[in-house]
């Protein structure tokens, strides 16, 4: 990253899902983005049109033309990306972190979360505070009542706060095996964390290989990781295509015995896949998951 406000072509492809190839089309045929340029010539963005972007590529996803939006300004954008239904009432202790970010008192975000965690245990800090929390932070991105850079501090410091979790938690080897990671080109791995946490909790193994795995080194690692299953986190900026052509292409290339568990915001509203493929609407089915597998495991043994 070139410096806190702005931001190169890959770094917009990779934050965005816009590929550069269609960037530089728009600049060319709508005329925006208007990218300033360094020393050498190359496109650089500001924050603006970052934000500014990320809501085209929501509209986009939801079947809505380029052309037909392009030249809207951002609260018209903000408007059409608004849910149709009133929004479901915000927890207290998640409505407190967003008033710490759109204040300026994101210094405190972190002994608060800590402080939280240890009243709720990380069961209940994942399932009933950053779950909500990622949806709210993400929806008062939208909303303009916080900025990116809210939005990536609060990113940061609960991955923090549950990577420490995680490394107090025992290890060993349980059952079942799962392997987590990321599809190309998705960098949002705060979902893997939570996964993890949420299976360790239920004794299962985890591997994780972090974000942006190419398929081919998932099905490598599934196979002589001997694991049962391959857990996928997928938020929104891969878009729902792509998730499904993702997965779909992975189911191939897995071996039958290994099944696909995808759960986040980005497998919402898919509805057929695969079989072998199952989805998650959210952490509470990992548990039931996971002890239906061992079930199933003891039934087969016996």
């Amino acid at each position: 990253m070139t410096t806190s406000s702005e931001f190169s072509i890959a770094e917009i492809e990779r934050a965005t899902g816009i590929s550069r190839d269609v960037l530089r089309v728009w600049e060319r045929r709508y005329g925006f983005p208007t990218p300033l340029r360094n020393q050498r010539g190359e496109r650089l963005y500001d924050e603006g049109q970052l934000s500014r972007l990320m809501l085209l590529k929501q509209l986009l996803d939801s079947g809505m033309r380029p052309g037909k939006i392009i030249k809207l300004d951002d609260q018209q954008l903000r408007t059409l990306t608004a849910p149709v239904e009133e929004a479901a009432a915000v927890p207290a202790d998640v409505e407190g972190v967003l008033e710490m970010l759109a204040s300026g008192l994101g210094h405190e975000l972190l002994p608060r979360l800590v402080a939280l965690l240890q009243r709720q245990g990380l069961k209940g800090f994942l399932t009933e505070l950053v779950a909500p929390a990622n949806q709210a932070v993400g929806d008062a991105w939208f909303a303009g009542r916080i900025g990116i850079v809210d939005e990536h501090h609060y990113s940061e410091q609960v991955r923090r706060v549950i990577t420490a979790a995680l490394d107090s938690l025992p290890r060993g080897a349980g059952s079942p095996r799962v392997l987590l990671t990321t599809l190309p080109g998705e960098g949002h791995g705060i979902g893997l964390l939570m996964v993890a946490g949420m299976l360790c909790m239920e004794g299962a193994e985890v591997l994780s290989l972090g974000v942006q795995t190419p398929l081919e080194e998932i099905v490598r690692g599934a196979v002589r990781g001997k694991v049962g299953v391959v857990g996928i986190s997928c938020s929104e900026y891969l878009g729902r295509r792509t998730i499904i052509a993702q997965l779909s292409r992975l189911r191939k290339m897995l071996p039958e015995g290994i099944s696909i568990w995808a759960g986040g915001r980005g497998v919402s509203a898919i509805r057929f896949l695969p079989e072998n493929i199952r989805l998650f609407s959210g952490l509470d089915q990992i548990s039931r998951a996971v002890q239906s597998l061992r079930h199933e495991a003891s039934a087969g043994s016996s």
